[in-house]
C-alpha cells in the first residue's frame, strides 16, 4: 500500500474520530454532570425520582424550543441576542388579542410578513417579465395588504378573537420580528451582534410600551392546558424534532450549512445567502414566539419582564451542545441535549445548596471550558 494511501486512510479515520468526538461530547458532559452531582446524598435522593425528573424536563422546554431557532442561526455563523425580548412582546401581543386590548401598533407588525411575502412575490415577478416600474407597485401593494390585515386583525381582536387568534398574533409577531432581524443583517449589511442587540432594545420597549408597563392578566382558562406536564414537554420534543429534520433533511439545512461553512463559496455555488441567512433569524423568531406562548401558558400571565436572559440560556445550549461560533457546525439533538445539562446544572446547584450568587458564575465557568475544550480539539485535529 502506498505512503499517501497510508496517509489518507489515518486522515478519514481521525476525521470520523473528531466528528464522533464532537457529536457524543454533548451526552458525555450531561452524564458527568449527572454522575458529579450524584456524588452528593442530598441531589440523589431528590433527583432520581419519578416525581422531580419531570420537573426537568418541564424546566428545560423553554430553553429547548428556544435552543432549536438559536442552532440555526449560529449554524449560518450568525447569533441572535434577542430572543428574550422577542418572546416578551409575543408573549404580551397573546395576551392582549386574546383580551381585545392589542394596541394597532402590534396589529401592524404581525401583519408585516404577510405584507413582505406579497411585495417580494410581486417584485419577482415584475423583475422576471421586465414590467417597469414593479418595485415602487410591490412596495405598495405589500404596504396595502400589511395594513389591511392589520386593520383585521385589530377588528378580530375588538370582536372576540378569542384565544386561537392571540396565538396566531404571538407567532406573526415573532416571525416579524425575526424576519426584520434577518433584512438588517442581510440588506442593511449590519453585523448580527448589532442588528439584534438593537431589536433586544427595541422589542423590550414595544412591549413595555404596549402594557403601559403591566403584566397582562385574565387570560383563557384553555391556555393553561399546554404549560403544564405531558403538553410543554411534547411541544418542545416535537420542535427539537422538526428543527432537527430541517437542518438534516431539508434544502433549507443543508445551504444554512454551508453557507455558515464557506459563505463565499455556498454564494459561488449558486446559493441565495440573503434568502436563507435571512430565513434562519425568522426560524429564531418564530421559536421564540412558540417559546413564549408556552411561557404565557405555564403562569397564565404575560409578564413584561419574561424572557429575561432567555438569549444568553439558549446560546449556552447550543454551545454546550457542540456547536461552534464560527458557524458551519450544530446540532438541534446538542442543542437538546445542551438545554438538559443546564436544566441539570440549575437544579443540581440549588439541590447541592450552592448559593443563588454563585450559580451563574460556576454555569459560566461551564460554557467557557466547553469552548475552549472545542478549540483546543479544532487545533490538534487533523490538517
Amino acid at each position: 500500500m502506498s505512503r499517501d494511501a497510508v496517509k489518507g486512510g489515518s486522515c478519514s479515520t481521525g476525521r470520523f474520530a473528531q466528528f464522533a468526538g464532537r457529536a457524543l461530547r454533548p451526552w458525555l458532559g450531561l452524564a458527568l454532570v449527572c454522575a458529579g452531582f450524584s456524588l452528593h446524598s442530598g441531589f440523589a435522593s431528590t433527583f432520581w425520582t419519578a416525581e422531580f425528573l419531570p420537573n426537568v424536563l418541564q424546566q428545560a422546554a423553554t430553553n429547548i424550543i428556544a435552543a432549536v431557532g438559536m442552532t440555526f442561526v449560529i449554524m449560518s455563523a450568525g447569533i441572535d441576542l434577542s430572543v428574550g425580548s422577542m418572546m416578551a412582546l409575543c408573549g404580551v401581543s397573546l395576551g392582549l388579542a386574546s383580551r381585545g386590548d392589542l394596541p394597532p401598533f402590534v396589529s401592524y407588525i404581525a401583519a408585516a410578513p404577510a405584507g413582505v411575502l406579497t411585495a417580494t412575490a410581486l417584485g419577482s415577478h415584475g423583475r422576471r417579465c421586465s414590467i417597469r416600474g414593479h418595485r415602487w407597485a410591490a412596495t405598495i401593494l405589500g404596504v396595502l395588504v400589511t395594513v389591511s390585515l392589520g386593520l383585521g386583525i385589530q377588528w378580530a381582536s375588538a370582536n372576540g378573537g378569542g384565544l386561537p387568534l392571540g396565538v396566531a398574533v404571538g407567532l406573526a409577531v415573532g416571525v416579524s420580528l425575526g424576519l426584520l432581524n434577518g433584512l438588517v443583517v442581510t440588506k442593511g449589511a449590519v453585523p448580527p451582534f448589532v442588528a439584534t442587540l438593537g431589536m433586544l432594545t427595541a422589542a423590550r420597549g414595544l412591549t413595555v410600551y404596549a402594557t403601559g408597563g403591566n403584566s397582562v392578566g385574565g387570560l383563557p382558562q384553555a391556555l393553561g392546558s399546554i404549560g403544564q406536564g405531558a403538553p410543554i414537554v411534547l411541544i418542545a420534543l416535537g420542535a427539537a424534532l422538526i428543527g432537527a429534520l430541517s437542518l438534516t433533511r431539508s434544502r433549507f439545512g443543508r445551504c444554512i450549512t454551508a453557507i455558515g461553512g464557506n459563505e463565499e463559496a455556498a454564494r459561488l455555488s449558486g446559493v441565495n445567502v440573503h434568502l436563507y441567512k435571512t430565513l434562519a433569524y425568522v426560524v429564531s423568531g418564530l421559536t421564540a414566539a412558540i417559546a413564549a406562548i408556552v411561557l404565557t401558558a405555564k403562569f397564565r400571565l404575560a409578564d413584561t419582564g419574561a424572557g429575561a436572559n432567555a438569549e444568553l440560556a439558549a446560546i449556552a445550549a447550543v454551545v454546550i451542545g457542540g456547536a461552534s461560533l464560527n458557524g458551519g457546525q450544530a446540532s438541534v439533538p446538542g442543542s437538546l441535549v445542551g438545554a438538559l445539562t443546564i436544566a441539570v446544572l440549575n437544579a443540581g446547584l440549588v439541590l447541592v445548596g450552592i448559593p443563588d450568587t454563585l450559580q451563574g458564575v460556576i454555569i459560566g465557568g461551564v460554557i467557557i471550558m466547553t469552548v475552549l475544550i472545542d478549540q483546543l480539539q479544532r487545533r490538534g485535529g487533523p490538517k
